[in-house]
């Protein structure tokens, strides 16, 4: 299976080239979770026991953003990241997703127009105790209801949002962001855009040259494999089956758990 995993994930014109590629340190990478903190809670169990079992303590776990929007509780899977370096015992990582972004624009710049509340938000402001409808649709009404947010969120998730979340991680040759790259420019030089909201055109490109780009946002019945890339997005909001990537030297396998 990996070795057909691997032909196709580092298809080029030159075959003799293709190879599996080796992961420098245990891996894992757990997709969009989008509220679904039960999912989530039993993710986090399950790599634990993982990484206990197998010893793994130089293990990094990085989660690809989306944390929020869409599911019932958000609040709840803010507070199981913040909780979950402790947990897991080994370096967590965890990426800015375009929600997350969505999130962060509507409480710090509620006088610029927002379609988030649209494309998830009501359900996050909803996990906090609040109501959007109580909220006038105005510019008035967007500043009352985001600094009723921000109150509601409180210190510790808010920081969160604000400055815990980075836009790309790097475990050469695996590259990780929430929606994809642009393979025109170096991992070091990577627009914001490209690596929380996507660009056109990447999942045909995938990643670099000996490289493999692990990325969510693009919801797939099961894990996308593609060229030079590998998606773990398989809609935990609509189909319960949160999924995580896990990379060891020259396997790649997955962990899925449905609720």
């Amino acid at each position: 299976m990996f070795g057909s995993f691997f032909a196709k994930a580092l298809r080029r014109e030159e075959p003799e080239q293709t190879r599996p590629l080796h992961a420098p340190r245990p891996i894992f990478a757990v997709g969009d979770v989008h509220g679904m903190a039960s999912v989530l809670d039993t993710m986090i169990d399950e790599i634990a026991a993982q990484i206990a079992e197998d010893r793994l303590d130089d293990a990094v776990v990085i989660f690809l953003g989306d944390y929020i929007d869409r599911g019932p509780d958000s609040r709840g899977a803010f507070n199981l990241l913040l909780d979950s370096p402790a947990r897991l015992g080994v370096e967590t990582v965890f990426l800015r997703g375009n929600h997350e972004a969505f999130a962060q624009r509507f409480i710090d710049k509620p006088y610029e127009d927002s379609n988030w509340l649209k494309w998830g938000g009501d359900a996050t402001v909803e996990s906090y105790g609040i109501d959007a409808q109580d909220f006038a649709t105005d510019l008035k009404g967007r500043i009352a209801l985001a600094q009723a947010l921000s109150s509601a969120m409180g210190d510790a998730h808010l920081t969160f949002l604000r400055d815990t979340l980075v836009t790309s991680h790097a475990e050469m040759p695996f590259f990780f962001s929430h929606a994809g790259i642009d393979i025109a420019r170096p991992p070091q030089d990577q627009p914001e855009k490209a690596l929380v909201h996507g660009i056109r055109g990447f999942r045909e490109t995938g990643g670099w040259p000996d490289t493999i780009a692990v990325h969510g946002h693009y919801i797939t019945d099961e894990p996308d494999l593609g060229v030079r890339r590998i998606g773990v997005d398989t809609g935990a909001y609509k189909t319960g089956i949160l999924t995580a990537l896990f990379c060891i030297d020259e396997t790649i396998d997955f962990i899925e758990i449905e609720e």
